[in-house]
């Protein structure tokens, strides 16, 4: 794909557009397979518009490109979709050329969709954090919406050139640098606390977490976009170091309401009803109780409530078959690589790491309990790594130890239906 030059506008002054608004006429410099060509916006042809904001490092929006190739095909000239990377997105016209490259090589065809690189002008008319990111333009020119690529279906377009009012969800993208859902009139000075909860994906959000910092001091957490199982596990991974995948116990009715189905149709429709978002802040001074209050937050408001609880169940004790202390440390500097891909090994460290790495091992969906009585350091490798149970069992074996199946009384976390 050629090499791209910036769009241009005629004479306007540059502000962002609301919707329902008409773009200013834009002209744009686009490639196209090999050629290079200008066009304007609105160009009135009639065509419905969707200009996909994207970049060479995400990988939504590069899986979102064989859809947007599809429904331009679809459409033929009642669509056009034009892809923007813009000059803030961290890439230079090098890296999106070396992209379309590779794209050619890994399909055997070009990516067919007009691309506009080194953007100035659509980014400043439609400003987002982001991406993917897709701005709806009717044959007109109006704004009719922003939205994820979520919305962006055969069915939408379909509506939208029959004339048909789509109600869609609006993406519209917050500073998560701030509370949530807060703008500059909020006097953050003289917040004594802030939470804010809710349910439903929302489009301009990312997914994950931001920590809110005074200096070095943690006093807030906003978790986003995210199922609520794991917005737990999070929260008690904070509050109990123990604390490990395995020592979590679902006793609800509904299970498929909090955990998510694999990616597909289905789990788009489940991320909109079943993800949450959790913020809360908590003054400076009282930042040993971030944790516990999002705990609060999440069972007095949500439909679930989760605590420690004890419960005998099966498990996975860690025990010593061998008198002659195979592990015994030769000494040397303390190093803990368990969680290594490559040759993970622990050095002259307590076995406490150990028993760490067998609990956050996907192989090993059983609690794992320390019953090896040993207090000294140790020295051990898993060569073969810990993908296999049967391995990591024989390479216990030969440092004189063992996993054996156990009923034990424990605690675990355990999240019910209120």
């Amino acid at each position: 794909m050629a090499c791209l030059l910036c769009s241009s506008l005629y004479a306007q002054t540059l502000r962002p557009l609301q919707l329902n608004e008409t773009i200013p006429v834009v002209q744009y410099t686009y490639a196209f397979n090999d050629m290079v060509g200008a066009a304007l916006l609105p160009d009135n042809s009639g065509r419905l518009t969707i200009l996909d904001f994207w970049a060479t490092w995400c990988s939504s929006c590069i899986k979102a490109f064989p859809k947007m190739e599809t429904l331009q095909d679809e459409f033929k000239d009642r669509l056009q979709v034009v892809l923007v990377n813009t000059r803030n997105s961290g890439d230079d016209t090098i890296k999106v050329n070396r992209f379309f490259k590779k794209w050619q090589e890994r399909t055997g065809k070009p990516l067919r969709l007009r691309s506009v690189v080194n953007d100035s002008i659509f980014g400043a008319l439609f400003p987002h954090n982001l991406i993917p990111h897709y701005v709806w333009i009717n044959s007109t020119g109006k704004v009719i919406a922003t939205t994820s690529a979520e919305q962006v279906t055969a069915a939408s377009i379909r509506a939208v050139l029959d004339g048909v009012e789509v109600a869609f969800p609006m993406k519209r993208d917050q500073d998560r640098d701030r509370p949530l859902f807060t703008n500059t009139d909020l006097p953050v000075g003289q917040m004594l606390r802030y939470s804010i909860l809710l349910k439903g994906r929302f489009d301009g959000l990312g997914s994950g977490n931001r920590l809110h910092r005074t200096g070095n001091l943690l006093h807030g957490h906003a978790i986003t976009n995210t199922p609520l199982v794991e917005m737990y596990k999070t929260i008690f991974r904070e509050m109990f170091r123990e604390f490990t995948n395995n020592k979590l116990m679902l006793d609800v009715k509904d299970p498929s309401l909090l955990i998510a189905p694999p990616p597909s149709e289905q789990r788009d429709k489940w991320n909109r009803v079943n993800m949450y978002s959790l913020d809360v802040i908590v003054p400076v001074n009282q930042s040993d109780s971030l944790y516990p209050y999002m705990l609060h937050e999440l069972n007095r408001y949500s439909e679930y409530y989760g605590q420690m609880e004890k419960r005998k169940l099966t498990c996975m004790a860690l025990v010593s078959t061998d008198k002659n202390n195979k592990l015994k440390t030769k000494g040397g500097k303390t190093e803990s690589r368990l969680f290594s891909e490559d040759n993970p090994y622990l050095k002259n460290a307590e076995i406490r790491y150990l028993i760490s790495r067998l609990n956050n091992c996907p192989a090993i969906t059983l609690p794992v309990l320390n019953e090896t009585g040993y207090t000294g350091n140790v020295d051990i490798d898993f060569l073969d790594g810990f993908t296999d149970i049967k391995k990591i069992r024989k390479r216990l074996q030969q440092f004189g130890l063992d996993l054996q199946e156990a009923e034990r009384t424990i605690e675990v976390f355990v999240i019910k239906d209120k």
